[in-house]
C-alpha cells in the first residue's frame, strides 16, 4: 500500500537530496549544456530578456539558466535566482560573473521578498512543486503588469525515455516506492495540462512549443550508474533494501526497455521538452 504524501517531508527530503547530488548534476548535466539542457538557450530566447529587465530565475539550481540570462542583461539589469538547495546555489554563485545578481535560498511556495519582476523564468522546476497553483499565483504577485513568464518542463513518459526506461521498471516491481500524490517529472508532459495549470493561476496569452533534443546516455552500464546516482538517488536505499535479487531484476527489465534506443552500442534517447510562455 502506498504511504500518504506529506508535502513537508517531501520538501525536506528534496532539499537533502539536491544538496547531495548538485555537484554531479552540474558536472554531468546542467553545466555541460547537454541533452535536455539544450533547451536553456531556447527558454531564455522565449523570455525575450531586455538589457534593463529585472528577472527572477525560479528554482535556479546550479545556475544554467541564470548564466544564460546574465548574457542578455546590461548594467542596469537585475537577476535574482532562488532555490531550495544551498549547495546548488553555491555552484551558481561561483560560475556566474555578473554584477547585479543575487542568489537566495528560498522555498518557491513561500516567496519571502517583495519585488517587481519584468520576467520570470523556470526550467524543470515546476513539476516538483507540491502546490503548483500557489507558486504560480505567488509569481504573479511579484511580476509587473504585462510581465512575461517562461517555463520549461519535461515531456511525457514516452517522450522522455531516459526517465521512464528505468523508473517504469522500478514501479513494476516496487509500485509503492513513492507515496501516492508525489510530484513526478512528467506531471506537465501533456501541453493541455501545462496550459490549464498556467491559465488557472491567472496568466493570459499562453503559448506552448515542443522541442525534441537527443541525449547520448552511453552504454547501458553508464546510463544505469548515472540514473541511480542522480535521478533515483533519493529512492535508491529503498530499492537496495529489497535485496540484490530485486536490484538485478529491475536492472534487467530496464535494459530491455532501452534496446530500441541503442545505436552502435550506445543509447541515444530522444528528449521532449515543452516551453510555455504567458503574460501577467
Amino acid at each position: 500500500m502506498n504511504s500518504v504524501f506529506d508535502p513537508i517531508e517531501y520538501k525536506i527530503n528534496t532539499r537533502i537530496n539536491w544538496n547531495a547530488v548538485a555537484p554531479q548534476y552540474h558536472n554531468d548535466w546542467a553545466g555541460r549544456d547537454t541533452g535536455p539542457f539544450k533547451s536553456t538557450k531556447e527558454l531564455v530566447k522565449a523570455a525575450e530578456i531586455k538589457p534593463n529587465d529585472c528577472v527572477l530565475d525560479l528554482a535556479c539550481g546550479t545556475g544554467a539558466v541564470s548564466k544564460e540570462i546574465s548574457h542578455h542583461l546590461g548594467n542596469v539589469g537585475k537577476l535574482v535566482g532562488i532555490d531550495i538547495s544551498r549547495v546548488a546555489l553555491s555552484i551558481a554563485k561561483r560560475i556566474i560573473q555578473f554584477q547585479n545578481v543575487d542568489f537566495v535560498e528560498m522555498d518557491a511556495e513561500n516567496i519571502g521578498f517583495h519585488a517587481s519582476f519584468d520576467k520570470v523564468v523556470c526550467q524543470y522546476g515546476l513539476t516538483f512543486f507540491p502546490d503548483v497553483n500557489k507558486v504560480l499565483k505567488s509569481i504573479r504577485n511579484i511580476m509587473k503588469k504585462n510581465g512575461k513568464l517562461a517555463i520549461a518542463v519535461h515531456g511525457t513518459q514516452k517522450g522522455v525515455p531516459y526517465f521512464s526506461s528505468i523508473m517504469n521498471s522500478i514501479l513494476h516491481y516496487i509500485p509503492d516506492i513513492r507515496a501516492k500524490g508525489t510530484p513526478t517529472v512528467h506531471k506537465f508532459g501533456n501541453p493541455e495540462d501545462l496550459q490549464e495549470e498556467i491559465r488557472l493561476a491567472g496568466f493570459t496569452d499562453i503559448k506552448i512549443k515542443k522541442f525534441t533534443f537527443t541525449y547520448d546516455a552511453g552504454r547501458f552500464e553508464e546510463y544505469w550508474t548515472d540514473y541511480i546516482h542522480t535521478t533515483a538517488n533519493a529512492i535508491w536505499p529503498k530499492i537496495e533494501s529489497k535485496g540484490i535479487g530485486m536490484v538485478n531484476t529491475i536492472k534487467e527489465k530496464a535494459g530491455k526497455n532501452t534496446v530500441q534506443f541503442i545505436k552502435n552500442g550506445k543509447i541515444e534517447f530522444p528528449w521532449n521538452v515543452l516551453i510555455a510562455t504567458a503574460y501577467n
